[in-house]
């Protein structure tokens, strides 16, 4: 049984024949066979919700007045639907564990392959360090309340080990729990709106209605605003991460790409509007806004309830993000990037428990490390200027692949049927291009011109400092987990997954009789 689930080394892509060149990666292998196909349509789309939108961006783009409009639909223009159409044609291309790690791999060498792998799961580490500071915030508005510095780290890792103890569950088990939230998403984002709209047709816009800058991007007064609408439009390729469990990625990963960012775009340009509509520019806070709007425009009780039920949808949100950012650890396992440990997953929940504990680790000492050294305000903002800087680095990994890909991978676009890039290469090239200017863009935005009341060479320091930690922590991953997994050899690091499909065929066989 062992023979089923072993790998041949992977090749470094190269020239060559076209069988020596699709020779089967161990990620594209094994996880076919022993992790279960469980993400539905619905399931994947409200994954991919969770993974995005990250509602609170809406109280900082609020906060900028109705420029704001125009630069959610440049970033859309130029990021979300460019990255879209490039991933939905990878994912059909190359439909296994790992995403951006497979995709780079086959089109730009081992090397680059982690690289790119690397730069798109470091967000899980800065989101996870950051995000529990945004939920007790939604929980200190909700009770009126407030707490002292130590109270406050030990409730954020309480928080965060509340969500690595949801995420250790059974993936059906946490698709379920999506799936109804994602639900509840969608009524709080209509709440948030219509009451909005509401006060706005009472009282007026709190903040002054000007066709000018709801139609004119204003870089020279608000380019932050395009840094920050491109780190909260990031996470397009994530849930590929978990390729081998979806029931279809041909047929599933395009519907989840067209409906998920259908609703990502409505979630955040009804929260921005609702927002504005209720609340002046100078009242709004870069973090809670979009609830505390609710205390101005809502019933009594609303703004209260509403914090909780937000506090509690980011936390699913967070769920899903170590979920499928623990895919990513898992692979680089079995492709020897770091020692066999990674690999481990648990008997019956097929989890990678492993890669899941080290996420919430890292995180925990991000976050006693940070906010022992600033407000929890200010953190929360500098971690997300750092995420959306390294974060965006990751985004030429599946641009440029495309590329690649059309000339490498010719026989099989001529063979196979699968969606990709309309237009031939001058479309491919066309959304190459925007891509890749909207991504340079966003890293120059998020990088020089501060989001938050704070002189530009402290956002710098912060931000750069956040970035150059993350750029170590990668060299360190690299050059030592490559050294400790190469002292096993491949057939050893994966026996100890034969008895997942023993298991899976021995129960088959007892079901049959």
């Amino acid at each position: 049984m062992t023979q089923n689930i072993e790998a041949s080394p992977p090749s470094t892509p190269g020239p060559g024949s076209s069988a020596e060149r699709d020779k089967l990666m161990t990620t594209e292998l094994v996880p076919e066979q022993i992790l279960p196909k469980v993400m539905s349509t619905f399931g994947l789309t409200a994954a991919y919700v969770f993974i995005i939108c990250w509602v609170t961006g809406s109280s900082i783009m609020a906060a900028g007045g109705w420029t704001a409009i125009p630069m959610w639909v440049l970033g859309i223009l130029t990021f979300l639907i460019p990255a879209g159409m490039a991933v939905v044609e990878l994912g059909n291309l190359w439909p296994g564990q790992g995403g951006v790690y497979i995709w780079a791999y086959r089109t730009m060498g081992e090397t680059w392959g982690f690289i790119g792998g690397y730069l798109s799961w470091v967000p899980v580490i800065l989101n996870a360090a950051s995000s529990p500071a945004v939920v007790l915030q939604f929980l200190l508005l909700a009770f009126h309340t407030e707490l002292g510095l130590t109270t406050s780290i030990i409730l954020q890792l309480v928080i965060l080990w509340t969500v690595i103890g949801l995420a250790l569950a059974k993936l059906s088990a946490n698709q379920k729990i999506m799936n109804v939230v994602f639900v509840v998403y969608g009524v709080l984002t209509l709440t948030i709106f219509v009451c909005g709209l509401l006060f706005a047709v009472e009282n007026g816009s709190a903040t002054p209605f000007s066709w000018a800058e709801a139609t004119i991007p204003n870089f020279a007064v608000a380019g932050f605003l395009y840094g920050t609408v491109l780190l909260y439009l990031l996470g397009v390729e994530t849930p590929y991460n978990m390729g081998a469990e979806f029931l279809s990625v041909r047929r599933s990963g395009p519907r989840m790409i067209l409906w998920g960012s259908t609703a990502l775009v409505a979630i955040y340009l009804l929260t921005t509007l609702g927002t504005m509509m209720a609340l002046p520019g100078d009242e709004i806070d870069p973090v809670t806004g979009i609830i505390g709007m609710l205390d101005v425009a809502g019933f009594p009780g609303l703004m209260e309830v509403s914090a909780v039920i937000l506090a509690g949808i980011i936390i699913v949100a967070l769920m899903t993000y170590q979920v499928a950012y623990s895919r990513l650890i898992f692979v680089s396992g079995l492709e020897r990037h770091l020692p066999r440990i990674f690999t481990h997953l648990n008997p019956r929940t097929r989890n990678p428990v492993s890669a899941i504990l080290i996420q919430g680790v890292i995180s925990s000492l991000i976050l006693v490390g940070l906010y022992s050294q600033s407000s929890m305000a200010n953190v929360t903002i500098y971690l997300q200027g750092g995420l959306s800087t390294v974060w965006l680095l990751s985004g030429f990994f599946f641009l440029i692949p495309v590329i690649v890909a059309r000339k490498k991978y010719a026989d099989r676009y001529d063979t196979e049927k699968f969606w990709r890039i309309p237009g031939g290469m001058v479309g491919v090239w066309t959304v190459v291009i925007v891509g890749s200017i909207g991504t340079i863009g966003g890293i120059y935005y998020s990088f020089v011109t501060p989001w938050i009341d704070v002189p530009q060479s402290t956002w710098m320091t912060w931000v750069g400092g956040i970035s150059l930690g993350m750029f170590a922590l990668g060299l360190v991953v690299y050059v030592f987990g490559r050294r400790s997994a190469h002292k096993v050899s491949q057939e050893d690091a994966l026996a100890h997954l034969a008895v997942f499909d023993l298991n899976k065929d021995a129960k088959s066989d007892t079901e049959a009789v």
